[in-house]
């Protein structure tokens, strides 16, 4: 690995964290939902640091290129959190559904307590 592209890998993750460390300061961003972003850019500083690492678990795993072995790590981490973030988006639109019954269901007893006040 070039000592540029090592370079590039460093200041990519430095400035990866610090956006991610300023969202989660402006609370646009809640740790929980950081996190994953953290470790990927803690991983592109290790895989900048030491291009050795990426080498060993590529040959350890069998795959020859060590960008595939890198890429195909990303894409993992990716697609994880691709799939817990669909998994709350149902968990909340099952729960604004819950909601938005319980409102209905609400209004129209307020509606009828008023109707029943008024025909007194």
């Amino acid at each position: 690995m070039s000592t540029a592209l090592r370079i590039i890998l460093l200041v990519g993750a430095i400035a990866m964290f610090w956006y991610v460390i300023k969202s989660i300061r402006k609370s646009r961003l809640q740790m929980k939902d950081a996190f994953p972003w953290i470790v990927v850019a803690v991983l592109i500083a290790i895989f900048g640091i030491f291009p050795v690492v990426p080498m060993y678990i590529a040959w350890l795993i069998g795959i020859e290129s060590t960008a595939n072995m890198v890429f195909l790590i990303f894409i993992a981490i990716l697609l994880l959190r691709i799939f817990t973030l669909s998994m709350k988006v149902s968990l909340l639109e099952d729960k604004l559904t819950t909601m938005a019954g319980e409102v209905a269901i609400r209004s129209k007893d307020t509606t009828d307590l008023s109707k029943k006040d008024t025909d007194d």
